[in-house]
């Protein structure tokens, strides 16, 4: 639907919402619509009128209204059977009696805008297989894609792990040898209450820096 605007601008002016447009039909076929005018100023008489290439299409109902405020005029526009596909022409506006004419383009018929059907061109690349995915489908039941990925870092952690067992294991079979050599010296060779009470107290000592280093240096324990 197409809306005039006489007198927004100024006297006798005219716009148009739409600068042109375009009515599909097909070779027998009928259609009507509205023409909506809207006046800003004083009552006048609008015209209404179109080319020659389409009066034969185009009939106009109320061709010479008088619009006081807001108007609707119908228009119905047709394309015979035996006629051609598209029609093209101006539809003309015109007031105060021709002082102001203007138009706006119509086409009936097919629409100059559509398109075929285009195809679309491929490349030939495209219809290759990928050669990385094909690599990858090749390889992918490999019994080495299967292993787990093993680092340096993970390698070196582990290591240090089981040295820092080893480590603690025999540092505690050491000490228990030590505990019965102790013992079995002190026995042996008859040594005084006093003589091992001080000789225990140092071993507690020993023993306990030992269990100091281990805490501060064995990663088993940080």
């Amino acid at each position: 639907m197409q809306v005039v605007h006489i007198n927004r601008l100024g006297i006798n002016s005219i716009e148009f919402d739409m600068e042109s447009m375009e009515i599909p039909l097909s070779p027998g076929e009928e259609k009507s619509f509205e023409i909506v005018i809207i006046n800003y100023g004083s009552p006048t008489h609008v015209h209404i009128s179109v080319s020659d290439t389409l009066k034969h299409n185009i009939t106009i109902l109320e061709d010479n209204p008088y619009v006081t405020h807001e108007d609707y005029v119908p228009v119905v526009v047709r394309i015979p059977f035996d006629g051609k596909k598209i029609y093209q022409g101006d539809f003309f506006v015109t007031v105060s009696h021709g002082a102001r004419k203007s138009s706006f383009s119509m086409v009936l018929g097919q629409s100059l805008t559509s398109t075929d059907a285009r195809s679309i061109e491929v490349d030939d690349s495209l219809s290759a297989p990928n050669q990385v995915y094909v690599k990858k489908k090749k390889s992918a039941g490999t019994w080495k894609e299967q292993l787990p990925d093993v680092s340096f870092d993970m390698l070196k952690c582990n290591y240090e792990t089981a040295i820092s067992k080893v480590t603690v294991f025999l540092s505690g079979i050491l000490l228990v040898i030590l505990l019965i050599v102790t013992v079995s010296r002190i026995f042996s060779y008859g040594i005084s209450i006093v003589h091992g009470f001080y000789f225990s107290v140092a071993l507690s000592i020993v023993f306990t820096a030992f269990c100091v280093y281990l805490l501060i240096k064995l990663p088993i324990f940080k």
